[in-house]
């Protein structure tokens, strides 16, 4: 795991059962809209700072399209969003050809059936606690952290322990320095929008 972990570049993960507990919360608006609501862990949030102050890459890959999904990724400054991908491979794809980063060099973290073939592809694979069986079953680990329960963090702190980033994280808390690198413009890539892909 150790291995594995000290040649992550980029950290990609799921929404709904990783990043969220994987409730599906929704309110009508005064305008008659429909809109979904996504409890975020505070955890997750400093996690995508700390690995950004070391110049590794975060993004996410998710079937889903909500706006709080992408408010939070530009709040968090996270490099990458894809949505509407219910097949994530091509995304996978679609960012190892803009990254030039090889799947080796990837993690990425996913809790139901459609996160496998993303899982098997890259260097690092990891799920949460409670995910499906047969995700478990292709992960290189199980994670401690339930969905919604700072996944997302632990992963962030396996990496940068790994890659021997923790002293120097542990001082930029001290020093209230954490997430002041400069943030990234997400890039944002609409699977509706790009049939043929």
């Amino acid at each position: 795991m150790q291995n594995r972990a000290k040649k992550i570049k980029l950290v990609l993960t799921d929404v709904d059962g990783v990043l969220t507990d994987g409730s599906m919360n929704f309110f009508t608006a005064p305008s008659g809209e429909v809109v979904e609501i996504k409890k975020f862990h505070a955890f997750d949030g400093i996690a995508f700072h700390m690995l950004r102050d070391f110049g590794l890459k975060t993004g996410i890959i998710t079937g889903g399209n909500a706006p709080a999904t992408e408010f939070r990724a530009k709040v968090l400054g996270m490099d990458y969003l894809y949505y509407n991908f219910l097949d994530k491979e091509p995304a996978l794809i679609d960012v190892q050809k803009r990254t030039g980063i090889t799947y080796e060099e990837m993690a990425f973290i996913g809790d139901d059936l459609i996160d496998i073939p993303v899982l098997k592809k890259v260097g690092l694979a990891l799920c949460v606690k409670g995910a499906r069986k047969e995700v478990r079953d292709v992960c290189h680990a199980t994670l401690e952290a339930t969905a919604g329960q700072g996944a997302f963090r632990e992963t962030a702190e396996l990496i940068l322990k790994a890659q021997g980033y923790w002293p120097q994280t542990i001082k930029n808390a001290e020093a209230g320095t954490i997430g002041k690198s400069k943030k990234a413009e997400v890039v944002l890539v609409n699977h509706k929008e790009t049939r043929g892909f």
